[in-house]
């Protein structure tokens, strides 16, 4: 396993995300210094106060100028252009650390970004709450969850080693794929279960009887994602427009197909169909359960 060897690890925006990948890493046998720019200081003061970083500045070269692993951490929508301002003052500082990305949308980012960097990693830990900030950061959140790299032909791999050799320390799993690849999986795997959630939630909204008010816990399971951060899926839902299109229209189909099955009063279709879907959801508890004390969410 390759040693994760950089001393210092700055965080551009620190929030939920960047703040667990902190708390993990300050947790786990590595030593090294944590600091972190951001456009909000009450966030950066904050996630100071937590013990959560060691320093921060409002001057994005300051952290640059130390840094041997830089992790942006900021909505899909702003990544892009974010790393573009990080690869641009690294030029300028004449440095060429590791930079990795957290944001669940890659095609976007990168085309953002639209700039080459071998040293650039882009990355997306498929793990989250609906909850939102620094004060929530969970150095836990990462055990036993999937990250996933999309490096580019120009990645350099000893760059790739070390994104892997720094999540390797905070309990995840990582798997590599392609940026198209990784945008139609997540669009139908993490986008969509909160598009039907905040379907569901706006549907039981606009009904006039108030039926949220006699729901138990399917209710609370189903809808408990519909409380994420509006901003953040604004922005999945504009910058992965195509692949969730896709995911929403194949879900209506089913929807179609179900509501023909339930209109037909066919008993035994409906129960192979529900039988057929339970027994593909316990396929995969140990991945979506891998530990089943967490209230964890797949998110961005």
């Amino acid at each position: 396993m390759t040693q994760f060897q950089s001393r210092t690890v700055a965080f551009i925006g620190l929030g939920l995300i960047s703040g667990s990948l902190a708390r993990a890493l300050r947790a786990s046998s590595w030593n090294g210094a944590l600091t972190a720019w951001g456009p909000r200081e009450a966030s950066l003061q904050r996630g100071l106060e937590l013990g959560v970083i060691d320093h921060y500045s409002l001057e994005l070269s300051e952290v640059l100028a130390t840094a041997d692993m830089v992790v942006v951490g900021a909505p899909p929508a702003a990544t892009g252009e974010i790393l573009k301002s990080v690869v641009n003052e690294l030029s300028r500082l004449n440095r060429t650390p590791v930079v990795t990305d957290l944001a669940s949308i890659k095609g976007h980012v990168i085309d953002s970004m639209a700039c080459d960097y071998a040293n650039f990693v882009p990355g997306h830990p498929i793990a989250g709450s609906e909850h939102s900030g620094v004060a929530f950061a969970d150095g836990a959140l990462f055990r036993g969850r999937e990250v996933i790299l999309t490096p580019l032909p120009h990645t350099a791999a000893d760059a790739t080693e070390q994104v892997k050799a720094m999540w390797d320390l905070t309990g995840a799993y990582i798997k590599q794929m392609g940026v198209e690849e990784h945008d139609a999986l997540l669009a139908a795997s993490s986008h969509m279960p909160h598009i039907v959630a905040y379907a569901l939630t706006r549907a039981l909204e606009r009904d006039a009887s108030d039926a949220m008010v006699h729901g138990g816990g399917a209710l609370r399971d189903m809808t408990r994602i519909a409380g994420s951060d509006p901003l953040m899926w604004t922005d999945i839902s504009v910058t992965n427009q195509t692949a969730l299109l896709n995911a929403i229209d194949g879900f209506q189909d089913e929807m179609t197909s179900l509501r023909d099955l339930i209109t037909s009063s066919d008993a035994a279709a409906l129960r192979d169909y529900f039988a057929i879907c339970r027994a593909h959801r316990r396929a995969h508890d140990d991945i979506l359960n891998p530990l089943p004390s967490r209230d964890s969410e797949e998110t961005a």
